[in-house]
């Protein structure tokens, strides 16, 4: 059954979406809806919310099917570009927006499946598109102050005031501390061709110095982890504050820093 879209000014679109929780025939009922409407009114996807229902269904037209991404997390992202978007819910406004050029999702199928997909290019920017919208955001949350202010001044009554607790903010300090502890690995790492030229008091130095400061990545790393923990539950409408990102960014820097531990207490450590 085709449904009518929700369109500005229905303040329902900044309903958070829950997770699906019963894979049964109402399930595919919306599903089959979701599709429906997408034919409809030539989509190339859809969320559920923006037909109504606060679920984290997101359907999508790969060229081969139409297909639906239940509960969707981005796992995986790399590469950031800018291009211009425009959405199903403010008619008649493009924006500049940046997003992942390649992201890895992992979701589940109607049968209550796991799998993982990879987008890359218009599709994964599509894709978090709709996601924003399964967590309550649209676009408009990812511009700066004076675009969105410019946005407001356009709108018959004004921006859609946001339900949570604060829109996605093009700055999260989380970053900061994510900055410091790459900064402090790539610093001892440039060290690591010390050894090549000097055997002598020079490596005895930095290598006293560097075996306390090695300590210092792994607390970032922890800060890291709990402030990004607040920031998920202060901004839970933002993709980039699923909990599958911020784990993924302690995995890859605690792998980093393992690699960073060996050369400090292997390669660097002068020999008697």
């Amino acid at each position: 059954m085709v449904k009518e879209l929700v369109k500005y000014p229905d303040p329902s679109i900044r309903r958070i979406s829950g997770n699906v929780r019963f894979f049964d025939d109402n399930l595919r009922a919306v599903v089959s809806d979701m599709i429906d409407t997408m034919k409809a009114n030539n989509l190339k996807a859809l969320s559920a919310i923006l037909i109504g229902i606060d679920l984290n269904i997101i359907a999508l037209n790969r060229g081969n099917g139409y297909e639906p991404y239940i509960n969707s997390r981005i796992i995986k992202h790399s590469k950031k570009t800018t291009a211009t978007e425009r959405s199903i819910y403010y008619d008649g406004i493009s924006v500049d927006v940046e997003r992942y050029e390649k992201i890895t999702v992992v979701y589940e199928d109607l049968d209550a499946n796991v799998h993982n997909c990879d987008f890359e290019g218009e599709e994964a920017r599509i894709f978090q598109q709709h996601l924003d919208h399964c967590f309550g955001s649209t676009f408009v949350d990812r511009v700066d102050k004076e675009v969105k202010q410019r946005i407001n001044d356009y709108l018959e009554f004004g921006l859609v005031k946001d339900s949570s607790n604060g829109s996605c903010p093009t700055v999260f300090y989380r970053d900061y501390i994510k900055r410091a502890a790459k900064y402090t690995m790539l610093a001892i790492f440039l060290t690591f061709i010390v050894p090549f030229f000097t055997k002598g008091a020079l490596l005895e130095y930095i290598y006293a110095i560097e075996k306390y400061i090695v300590w210092l990545v792994p607390a970032l790393i922890i800060g890291y982890f709990f402030y990004a923990q607040y920031e998920s539950q202060k901004y839970k409408q933002c993709t980039s504050c699923q909990i599958g990102n911020i784990l993924g960014s302690v995995f890859i820097m605690f792998l980093q820093l393992l690699i960073i531990l060996l050369g400090v207490f292997i390669w660097m450590q002068p020999k008697l």
